[in-house]
């Protein structure tokens, strides 16, 4: 009996002294997707990508003013940047908010893009940085905002988008699904941090674990998981939306 208490002890000791496996990969190269860079047409309309982002405080909202209404659900300052399709390397502008702090950017008719959290020294080093979650729009030609929030490159907090036109309609999600997940569902942003890796790769394959973790604990109904599943995109017809960013890991 005293033996077998001796060699259980030395089996925890053993296990204690072993370290912790790290739940997530080392960083990584942005995944190369194709992108474009340079003069795009989208609806008729001719767009140049910008070689420096625009930095605002908070834009004016007039009355025909058309853009988001972002909160900053953290606890501490954060900033956000808006990258319109194809133009990958350099976001369109960006600004930062305090914690519990809300702010509205306006955009111009026909612009389409996505609005992601991040920090200055990465999402403006001229590189393209998808990891993140996506709160994707477009302004259509009637004024209306089209828009959903997307996993599908990443995820790297909850948000919430809502239509401000009194339809009380809206999509996302409030919690936190980066704790508890599959160890092969992570992956790291170039600054280091740890967030839910991308669901579909450029060749199209999915990452079944990280897919099936946000269809469990999200679901397809509220944001987009891979483009197989749901369709949910909302519209504001006074093409302004809200978007409250909850805790994350920019």
């Amino acid at each position: 009996m005293f033996k077998s208490l001796i060699y259980l002890a030395g089996l925890v000791a053993v296990a204690t002294a072993l370290p912790a496996r790290p739940s997530c990969p080392p960083p990584q190269h942005p995944i190369k997707y194709p992108y474009a860079n340079t003069t795009l047409v989208t609806r008729q309309v001719t767009w140049t990508c910008r070689e420096t982002s625009d930095y605002t405080a908070g834009d004016a909202e007039h009355e025909h003013g058309k853009g988001i209404f972002i909160t900053n659900g953290d606890k501490v300052a954060r900033g956000f940047y808006a990258y319109q399709n194809s133009c990958e390397y350099m976001p369109y502008k960006h600004i930062w908010i305090d914690a519990g702090e809300t702010r509205f950017i306006s955009f111009p008719d026909r612009w389409e893009g996505r609005i992601v959290r991040g920090d200055d020294e990465t999402n403006l080093a001229g590189e393209p940085q998808t990891l993140a979650t996506w709160v994707e729009f477009s302004l259509d030609a009637q004024g209306w905002i089209w828009g959903d929030v997307s996993l599908i490159r990443g995820c790297d907090g909850a948000v919430r988008l809502w239509a401000t036109d009194g339809s009380k309609v809206e999509r996302g999600f409030a919690k936190n699904i980066l704790v508890g997940a599959p160890r092969s569902a992570y992956a790291r942003k170039p600054n280091g941090a740890c967030v839910l890796k991308h669901t579909e790769n450029s060749d199209g394959s999915i990452n079944t674990a990280v897919r099936d973790w946000e269809l469990k604990h999200v679901g397809a109904a509220h944001a987009y998981v891979d483009d197989a599943h749901g369709n949910p995109v909302i519209a504001s017809t006074n093409g302004r939306f809200g978007a409250h960013f909850y805790p994350g890991r920019p």
